[in-house]
């Protein structure tokens, strides 16, 4: 039997359809055996990679070694302007939120969930971010060479571990290797999670790089869910589309689904990031609660590191995603959906 890795947020993952490898097995052949033996070696012993990194993009386009693999190279990252960028007014957010939602005592103060994603391809970067000073969640990208150095690096800062898959977008922009993408049978989008958790050793959960074609598919998230499942209990919707549906097939696989409310960093300037965070504040104040998502830009940390303390002396409570799900829990609502559209 499959080692398991130890959270408290497990589930039963539902039964694979027995035909499943049958069809995996005539499509992909000696590929096939290949990650059928790698699935029963030691985490350690799963195939490695190097990747190359020119900043300042942080995707990339070409793996190591393409005989080895399948995955195809895409083209280089589209350009998506500010302006196309909608961020939503907290009035119509509020508008939103269903009555369902817990609603936090008086002696409770407001809680931010700060995720600062994209973390592994810069060790000093993701040193700088665990130094925040506070509790927060880290997503790694499992082709990063650093990912298991940096991943233990976080879990010794006493910070949440998250593996950041990387997920078919539309359009061209390039999700990096080994990619979930829709049109991948089930048995390799489960063989690819399980690949990315080795490479993310002591994940608590998982968060989309991109995707906002893949969580739109239902058909590929579910597989993609299930085996989270086998590996941990928390999957964070980055929310790259409003059409995602990946907090829903969460939530009906019994695992603890969590969404973004607010992204810092679209447009990476110190006055927009800024104005960002004063809507995690106004958010958090008037719901009680609030889930922000950066990445280890230099702008980006800059402006949390001056925020942050201001934040907790005006009351604010910064926590970690489990942290924020355990105190959202309720007895007749064991999983929630954080976020409101």
């Amino acid at each position: 039997m499959r080692r398991r890795h130890p959270n408290r947020f497990r589930v039963l993952q539902s039964a694979t359809p027995a035909f499943a490898s049958v069809v995996a097995a005539a499509a992909y052949g000696v590929g096939a055996i290949v990650f059928s033996f790698a699935s029963k070696a030691d985490p350690a012993d799963l195939p490695e990679f190097s990747l190359s990194y020119d900043p300042p993009s942080l995707y990339v386009s070409e793996i190591a070694d393409p005989a080895e693999t399948d995955l195809v190279a895409l083209a280089a990252p589209e350009e998506v302007a500010s302006s196309q960028v909608v961020v939503p007014e907290i009035d119509e957010m509020l508008e939103a939120q269903p009555a369902s939602y817990p609603v936090p005592t008086a002696n409770t103060p407001p809680r931010i969930a700060l995720v600062i994603d994209d973390v592994g391809l810069d060790r000093d970067a993701a040193r700088r971010t665990s130094e925040l000073g506070v509790p927060i969640s880290m997503a790694v990208l499992p082709y990063a060479d650093a990912s298991r150095d940096v991943s233990r690096q976080v879990r010794e800062a006493g910070h949440d571990l998250l593996l950041h898959m990387p997920m078919e977008p539309l359009g061209l922009a390039d999700p990096g290797p080994h990619a979930l993408r829709v049109g991948q049978s089930e048995d390799e989008l489960r063989l690819r999670v399980r690949w990315a958790f080795a490479r993310v050793p002591g994940a608590i959960g998982m968060n989309n790089h991109m995707g906002s074609r893949l969580t739109q598919d239902t058909s590929a998230l579910r597989p993609v869910l299930e085996a989270l499942s086998q590996e941990a209990g928390l999957f964070l919707d980055s929310m790259t589309t409003a059409e995602s549906r990946g907090a829903a097939v969460a939530r009906g696989l019994g695992l603890t689904a969590l969404e973004r409310d607010i992204f810092l960093d679209h447009t990476i300037e110190a006055a927009a990031i800024n104005a960002r965070l004063a809507e995690v504040e106004a958010l958090a104040s008037l719901r009680g609660w609030a889930i922000a998502i950066g990445h280890p830009h230099d702008e980006t940390l800059e402006a949390l590191e001056s925020w942050i303390a201001e934040a907790e002396a005006r009351g604010f409570e910064f926590v970690t995603l489990t942290e924020l799900a355990r105190s959202l829990e309720t007895p007749s609502q064991q999983i929630v959906e954080a976020s409101i559209r």
